[in-house]
């Protein structure tokens, strides 16, 4: 996270220890955060009131109001807050609680490492950036259905176009594989953007992320004391993807158990909350997908075949990148844009030569990787135009390599090897920090020797 975004991000402590707010103050402001302490509760709710904040870090256990209170008040006020709470008593009853009535995460004290505080803070602004993010596109999406992540330039994306087109009239489930990165989630959106279903919600969620223990009650819903810590009637995400689309990510990391109850709700459009036995009649489309070979899985008996098979009624694989090059141009055109009014940075193109690199590398993260590529070339980059010095190490050290396997037309030998040494040469500089001595050693030259190539390169040192 950047030093900009760090200033916009305000963070609110409460804690009765007044050492620990001054500590968590001091660390926080020093990495620079705009932080407001309190070592009341009836203080930081006067704060609370008169300011808005990305982040709280709430002690749980305060006189008078406790910090989970904070939190339910907090949350019903400011949805959006990042809440990560602190506390010296470890109990999974308590944490759970926390994470049931909305906290991001929980941190048990003494924390001896104050950079897993900022560790979470700025995982928990990352992705609230992400959501916000999401939730503005969506009105893009439902304008521009055809996201320029899944652009059909190629032959194989306009393949993948007309089965997104073909199956999205129907309410039939969906099964995405392919690569991490690929754009499973956005082929997903398309999917119910096409569909009659299009008004109603989408709802991704990522499997991985959340507890095996938590995920049933996460997505089916719980009645009030049906387990520890279920003080209210929670309504789960299928309930609210009624008439939506639900889109289950990383689906092979779900236990056994959950997709026994997985299983069921397919073949019954119902589901039923814990703690209560009455059907629950659903108007749903599920989507699913996976990065894994569900078919191993399902072999080695770590997937329920049945399931596999009544998840697997419509299946797309999505491609990597790297075997669909035609759609960088327009993909890359899209992201500079939508970057460059992020970042409030205008950069509208790529030189050829950086360009050139993008279309050999062999992108091994797909998208995900192609945008975070874009990211920090920008922030290298001086002007409106992205050029090889601008490029992150991974891509100057492995992306104007020839492969063997590459269908590329191979050019002039002498070309090549120009290329390949101004790649060379501008990367070794970037490791180097500049420093020509450094430069030198590392590869094996004289400094005589390596201003004489850099000079020949055009490069400047």
């Amino acid at each position: 996270m950047s030093a900009k975004s760090k200033a916009k991000a305000r963070i609110l402590i409460v804690d009765d220890e007044p050492d620990i707010t001054h500590l968590f103050e001091n660390y926080l402001s020093d990495l620079g955060y705009a932080v407001t302490a309190a070592i009341t509760p009836e203080i930081a709710i006067e704060h609370f009131e008169k300011e808005i904040f990305d982040v709280a870090v709430l002690d749980i256990n305060m006189p008078r109001i406790s910090g989970l209170k904070l939190l339910e008040q907090f949350k019903q006020t400011s949805p959006e807050l990042i809440v990560i709470m602190v506390s010296a008593i470890q109990d999974t009853d308590i944490v759970v609680k926390c994470i049931q009535h909305g906290a991001y995460d929980y941190l048990a004290k003494p924390i001896i490492d104050l950079n897993q505080l900022q560790i979470r803070i700025s995982r928990g602004l990352s992705e609230k950036q992400i959501r916000s993010e999401n939730i503005a596109l969506k009105k893009e999406l439902k304008r521009h259905t055809d996201y320029l992540d899944i652009e059909a330039h190629s032959a194989v994306m306009q393949r993948i176009i007309e089965k997104i087109t073909t199956v999205a009239d129907y309410n039939t489930t969906v099964l995405l594989t392919g690569e991490s990165g690929t754009g499973k989630e956005v082929a997903a959106r398309l999917i119910h953007n096409k569909s009659r279903n299009s008004e109603g919600s989408f709802i991704p969620i990522n499997c991985g992320s959340i507890p095996g223990t938590l995920l049933e009650s996460t997505l089916f819903g719980h009645e009030k004391g049906s387990f520890t810590g279920a003080n209210e009637r929670k309504i789960g995400v299928f309930e609210e993807s009624h008439n939506g689309t639900i889109f289950l990510d990383e689906i092979t990391e779900t236990t056994p158990e959950f997709q026994i109850q997985l299983l069921r709700m397919l073949e019954t459009s119902s589901i039923r909350r814990v703690g209560n036995p009455t059907e629950i009649k659903l108007n749903l489309r599920v989507v699913a997908a996976s990065n894994q070979n569900m078919e191993a899985l399902v072999k080695s008996g770590r997937f329920r075949e049945d399931l596999y098979f009544r998840l697997n009624v419509f299946n797309i694989q999505i491609p990597p990148l790297r075997d669909r090059r035609e759609d960088l141009p327009v993909i890359i055109e899209y992201h500079l844009k939508r970057l460059s009014e992020a970042m409030g940075k205008t950069v509208s193109r790529i030189a050829p030569k950086a360009l050139q690199i993008f279309n050999t590398y062999h992108w091994p993260g797909n998208i995900r990787e192609l945008v975070n590529v874009l990211e920090n070339a920008m922030i290298m980059c001086r002007d409106d135009t992205i050029s090889v010095s601008d490029l992150p190490t991974q891509l100057l050290s492995g992306g104007g390599f020839m492969s063997p396997h590459s269908e590329q037309e191979v050019g002039n030998y002498n070309d090549a090897k120009e290329d390949f040494e101004k790649i060379y040469f501008q990367a070794l500089l970037k490791q180097s920090n500049l420093n020509i001595s450094k430069a030198a050693n590392a590869a094996g030259l004289s400094r005589q020797h390596l201003h004489l190539k850099l000079k020949q390169l055009g490069i400047q040192s």
